[in-house]
């Protein structure tokens, strides 16, 4: 039989495991990493949608990071501020005086709605708004396993504070990177090996790391381990905006074949 104190002995150990980890998040992927790694340890979910700004005035940029690959259809369907599940659930966060949001609780309107506008049944979202208004978050787990319990809801208080944090430092950094970057044909290019163009253009084509790998005869570790440093290059947080991303850098380059090295 399992030792409760034991397992709650663990549980501490990997909360502050968890915590530790976030204060070294300063860029997306590294954020993205984190949301993959010790985050699903106690909030397991396949696709994080999140919001930054001044949600009282509705003045906010809305991301998303997940494990699967999304079309630009579906996460417009999340983000849009106009409409999406992000501005719904927002809506009921604040009608809810900003409790987690959690199924049948008593502002569950938005989440009712996840099986029709993002095809997920589970889910579980709460933020932070700062005293300066225009520094609010706000986070969505959706694609949960399971139904989110009140544990739940309590770890998502627990950790709201580095989920705030660690975001609040992405928006900055990508603020002070904005200012300094040189914007057109000047700016430093994108490059990518050989190997890492040839796993791209396989994930172009919809292939998994399996598939991949045994296309390439590397191993899906390796396929992984590519595409993570693709992801870091490209500064994107999933598959479909790597490949977005190369795509668009090849149409203002076009006497290039390929944004390659050696």
């Amino acid at each position: 039989m399992t030792d409760p104190l034991a397992k709650d002995q663990i549980d501490v150990q990997l909360l502050l495991f968890t915590i530790e980890t976030s204060i070294r998040v300063v860029k997306r992927f590294q954020f993205f990493l984190w949301t993959q790694g010790s985050l699903q340890t106690f909030l397991p979910h396949d696709t994080l949608l999140c919001a930054c700004g001044d949600f009282e005035r509705g003045e906010y940029t809305a991301s998303v990071f997940s494990r699967s690959v999304l079309s630009p259809e579906y996460e417009a369907r999340l983000t849009d501020p106009g409409g999406g599940l992000i501005a719904r659930l927002l809506a009921d966060w604040q009608a809810g005086g900003r409790e987690p949001l959690v199924p049948g609780g008593a502002r569950g309107r938005a989440l009712a709605q996840l099986p029709r506008v993002a095809g997920v049944d589970h889910a579980l979202a709460h933020g932070c708004r700062e005293a300066r208004g225009e520094q609010s978050t706000f986070f969505a787990l959706l694609g949960m396993p399971e139904a989110p319990t009140d544990l739940d809801a309590r770890r998502i208080e627990l950790l709201m504070p580095n989920l705030h944090l660690a975001l609040l430092r992405i928006t900055e950094h990508e603020r002070r990177e904005g200012g300094e970057r040189v914007v057109g044909r000047s700016a430093s290019p994108v490059t990518l090996s050989a190997r890492e163009l040839q796993v791209l253009e396989w994930v172009r084509e919809g292939k998994t790391n399996h598939e991949i790998g045994q296309i390439l005869n590397i191993s899906p570790l390796t396929v992984k381990n590519h595409i993570q440093k693709i992801l870091r290059k490209l500064d994107v947080t999933n598959r479909a905006q790597a490949v977005a991303r190369l795509a668009a850098l090849r149409a203002h380059e076009p006497g290039r074949e390929a944004f390659g090295d050696a």
